[in-house]
């Protein structure tokens, strides 16, 4: 096709969709030189193109690994080059960036001249490719089966004229905002104005105006009051800090390390921000103003509203609801195409069935989970993850397609989903690989599991072993708590045996809840990280069930270590930890520690006279450790935060609000010695 008949079509297609507001979604589709010589002709059209691709000859582009740097920004025209790798994440960042009347274009081989050699997102563990783009066919089968959102530019064929498309109405704005965002900020101000505690949380999909309503709001009240705004990055807030621009902005770490008081905290896409992190944020902040997406290709708003939003008490938190677009229209068509073909909202269809058939329901494996055949099933199957864990992006859907390591468990009555678990073959190196991982030298790509307990838990020669980790488990809420995931575990531990495998593991966020499930499969805790991760904000922990009885030595000597060091862990990098996970850890660790009659003495001696904390705090860890772990005594968080990690008095201060060390210090005595009297 000749560049002027692009040129053409394409300044036709903005007028219609200039008159429409609609979105479309436009595919050129052919060899590498002729879609580059369509993104010159569209480029002369609109230089203010956003271009995102990997190829580093193209200075103006964005690569994918920081596409996320475009998030809050608009723009009537953004192309996607898919030459180099086909990555769904930034898909869906890229349809979040066109705004009403815009095109979203992809520069694309056609899906039967793919080559995943050079598609650097079909690469797994051990360098191991795709054995075919399923992710890429499903995708463009799915573009197909709805003629009225693409539109596809070929060179063997002329494209039709573009089509006429029903106009839509934006949401009306007044004074700088829409009817919802002005309702929100009523309601906030007045209970700013209230000087009540809690969270106020603004929810809604992209392009609702979040992040402006936030800015407006931070825009009215910080004359009154001192306002700090935070976010994951100065760069995430910009569009707050836009209505804002005398905002005081402060990074989370900066907020914990520092405690700056302030009388509201103001975060945007809360949900970005690691869970450990919030919690204490709001913990030294009592009234919080909070922003987060709900779905989207982040993957973090579900987890949020179901990890943090949860644990709240109802009457701590007021939710604000975002529903009419402002970017674009209500009744988009990109929008609601993205949503069902990228599974960003899943529908969890299941119908309740009889408490029976989650004993009879049969478990197996789903094989070629990338075929057409599948594709209904593993439609289920990720609706379910997205539903229970933390994070579950449009990649992850991509990877349980085509990972040729991943052996995918389902759990089904008839054709209903009820339970999944994913596993993931590693391990298995020579010795001299072993030893290159044990020194820090060589980290493949994958092995999680067999890297962490070589390099970190200090087994020399683990990763030798060959195994299976259970990347993620989730059941359906309706059948939680009713031994489907121990089900599951068990079958993984059969098709273990089967192949010959040498254990069954997982490494996980510690939470206070999960460490009890794994408890229960017979998992034994090994090892627990030293840092917390980048994206969950907590300390991982590593549980291990060896298949055979080659292992058992070696994870009795990684549970012993772990006893032995715990008093020394928890003053130190498991400091931050809240009660609840301290709690969960020492249980989970069955810690076991014996106090001598003199430092009984010296317990006695803090609860019942007026000896010092400090000089008692050796004693009283390890008697408050031994019998928090012992018995299913709910401990109070002063208890923890103070006797076992030797939190700093000043913190604990501020975080009680009311009471200085003194009277802490009392509260404290009176703590130990209930922990004595209970049974």
């Amino acid at each position: 096709m000749p560049a002027i008949d692009i040129n053409s079509w394409v300044n036709s297609l903005f007028a219609n969709l200039q008159f429409s507001r609609q979105r479309q979604l436009v595919v050129l589709q052919g060899t590498r030189a002729w879609c580059d010589q369509g993104l010159a002709t569209v480029t002369e059209l609109d230089p203010s193109l956003q271009l995102l691709s990997n190829r580093e000859h193209l200075p103006s582009a964005i690569p994918f690994s920081k596409a996320d740097t475009c998030l809050g920004g608009e723009t009537r025209l953004v192309v996607i080059d898919l030459f180099e790798g086909f990555n769904p994440d930034v898909l869906c960042i890229a349809g979040g960036l066109v705004r009403a009347g815009g095109v979203l274009m992809l520069l694309s081989p056609a899906a039967d001249d793919w080559d995943t050699q050079a598609d650097r997102y079909a690469c797994w563990q051990d360098d191991k490719r795709s054995v075919s783009a399923c992710f890429v066919e499903y995708f463009f089968e799915a573009l197909r089966r709805d003629a009225q959102i693409g539109v596809w530019l070929t060179a063997e064929s002329s494209p039709a004229a573009p089509a006429s498309l029903p106009p839509l109405q934006p949401t009306p704005i007044e004074n700088g905002q829409t009817a919802e965002q002005s309702a929100v900020l009523q309601q906030i101000e007045q209970w700013a104005q209230s000087k009540r505690s809690g969270i106020a949380l603004i929810s809604a999909e992209r392009g609702r105006g979040k992040s402006t309503c936030l800015g407006l709001l931070v825009n009215r009240l910080q004359s009154r009051y001192r306002i700090l705004v935070s976010a994951n990055s100065r760069r995430g807030a910009a569009a707050l800090l836009g209505q804002a621009p005398q905002a005081e902005f402060m990074a989370p770490d900066q907020l914990l390390r520092d405690c700056p008081e302030a009388e509201m905290l103001v975060i945007d896409e809360a949900a970005m921000i690691p869970l450990p992190m919030l919690q204490q944020l709001a913990r030294l902040y009592p009234r919080l103003v909070m922003a987060t997406t709900s779905g989207g290709y982040e993957g973090t708003g579900q987890g949020f509203m179901l990890r943090f939003v949860a644990a709240l008490q109802a009457n701590n938190l007021t939710l604000h609801r975002l529903e009419r677009p402002v970017r674009w229209c209500q009744d988009d068509r990109l929008e609601a195409w993205l949503n069902r073909s990228l599974m960003l909202k899943p529908d969890m269809g299941t119908t309740a069935l009889p408490q029976a058939s989650v004993v009879d329901c049969e478990i197996g494996i789903l094989s070629e989970p990338g075929s057409a055949e599948a594709w209904p099933m593993l439609q289920q199957v990720y609706a379910l993850l997205n539903s229970a864990h933390y994070r579950t992006r449009p990649s992850d859907l991509r990877m349980l397609m085509e990972n040729p390591d991943l052996v995918l468990l389902v759990a089904r009555q008839h054709a209903s989903v009820l339970g999944v678990a994913l596993l993931n073959i590693e391990g298995g190196f020579e010795q001299a690989l072993c030893e290159e991982i044990f020194f820090g030298r060589r980290r493949p790509q994958g092995h999680l599991l067999a890297q962490m307990l070589t390099a970190q838990a200090g087994l020399r020669g683990f990763a030798g072993y060959r195994g299976m980790r259970v990347q993620r488990i989730a059941v359906s809420a309706a059948y939680r708590r009713r031994g489907l995931g121990t089900r599951l575990i068990e079958r993984a531990m059969q098709y273990g045996r089967q192949n010959s495998l040498d254990y069954l593991g997982a490494s996980f966020a510690l939470d206070a809840e999960t460490p009890s499930f794994w408890r229960r499969t017979q998992c034994r805790l090994v090892h627990i990280s030293y840092a917390p991760g980048k994206s969950s904000g907590s300390h991982s922990i590593a549980v291990l069930r060896p298949i055979g009885d080659k292992l058992e030595s070696e994870i009795k000597q990684l549970q012993q270590r772990i006893r032995q060091q715990l008093p020394i862990w928890m003053t130190q990098f498991l400091q931050t930890l809240d009660a609840g996970q301290v709690i969960a850890l020492l249980r989970y660790a069955d810690y076991q520690a014996t106090t001598s009659g003199l430092e009984q003495h010296e317990i006695e001696a803090f609860t019942a006279g007026n000896r010092g904390f400090e000089i008692c705090f050796a004693s009283l860890q390890k008697y408050v450790m031994q019998r928090v772990a012992q018995t299913s005594i709910d401990a109070d968080s002063l208890l923890i935060e103070k006797a076992v990690q030797n939190r700093d008095w000043k913190l604990l201060e501020r975080e009680s609000g009311a009471e200085g060390r003194r009277q802490l210090q009392q509260r404290l005595r009176g703590l130990v010695d209930a922990l004595g009297n209970a049974c």
